[in-house]
């Protein structure tokens, strides 16, 4: 058995340097994997938001308010809109444990495979469902107090996932071993999730200032064309969206995972190989 590293102080650059590293060497797996697991899903969404606000656009002629609610809120879309939110509740917890198992083998030198991935990912669907839900209630129920109690529980928990793949704790036992984990370190990963959010705010934000700028040329050049170019905008948005979704899903979580990694050789001296070995 591998004999555990000295431990090191934690360092933020180390994070930043190993997801990018991870990213770098496994950009067509994850692209892949979030396509397969987020991707799809998103897109059901957008399809379904398009053809509810196509009426609301005048694409389509205006007709009785009472039926275009019925037709709004029938029992078939808001089905098909259930499914695809249950199948993106269930993809995201895949795509947790995919990227989890990617990130940690390219770590430790080995080639993380497709089928390796999505393996580890569905083994630990349920656990990774029901951890994204408690957190995700009591992340919402700490904003609704005053703000801060949900930050500061998001950052407590914000390694459970890791922690339930790679050391099987349990659902609770996650929570409790991340809390231990983030303990001291809580400023440094606040500070790298408010750069993966700002990023891609940015990235949005000038997608859709720049389509949204040519589409009101567009429509004061031709006034006739208003209602179709306001469609065709919200059609790009929807397409933007959707693919930076499935980009930010893969960056995020290898984001987490590599932050879990530094965390347990910071703490504990425990190296990749060490970590990767319960996958063997």
């Amino acid at each position: 058995m591998t004999a555990a590293a000295a431990p090191e102080s934690f360092s933020m650059g180390r994070v930043i340097s190993r997801l990018f590293g991870v990213l770098s060497r496994n950009i067509v797996l994850f692209l892949l994997l979030s396509a397969l697991l987020v991707g799809l899903p998103t897109g059901v969404f957008g399809y379904i938001q398009l053809s509810v606000m196509t009426p609301l656009t005048g694409a389509s002629p205006p007709g009785d308010p009472s039926a275009l609610m019925s037709n709004l809120f029938s029992p078939l879309r808001l089905g098909i809109g259930a499914a695809a939110w249950l199948a993106s509740v269930i993809g995201n917890a895949v795509l947790q444990g995919a990227v989890i198992h990617a990130t940690v083998s390219d770590l430790s030198g080995r080639r993380p495979t497709f089928g390796e991935c999505l393996g580890t990912g569905f083994r630990f669907f349920l656990p990774l469902v029901v951890i994204g839900l408690i957190f995700a209630v009591c992340f919402v129920f700490g904003l609704l107090i005053f703000i801060v109690p949900g930050v500061l529980l998001a950052l407590a928990w914000c390694v459970a996932a890791p922690a339930e793949v790679m050391e099987r704790s349990g659902v609770f036992g996650s929570f409790a071993r991340s809390a231990d984990l983030t303990r001291n370190h809580r400023g440094a990963i606040l500070g790298l999730a408010v750069a993966l959010v700002f990023s891609e705010w940015v990235l949005q934000s000038l997608i859709s200032g720049f389509v949204g700028v040519g589409m009101g040329a567009g429509a004061s050049a031709a006034p006739g064309l208003a209602s179709g170019a306001l469609q065709s905008l919200f059609v790009f948005q929807t397409i933007t969206n959707l693919v930076l979704a499935t980009l930010f899903a893969s960056v995020a979580q290898a984001g987490v995972a590599s932050v879990y990694f530094e965390l347990r050789q910071a703490k504990e001296g425990i190296g990749a190989e060490q970590l990767a070995a319960v996958f063997d």
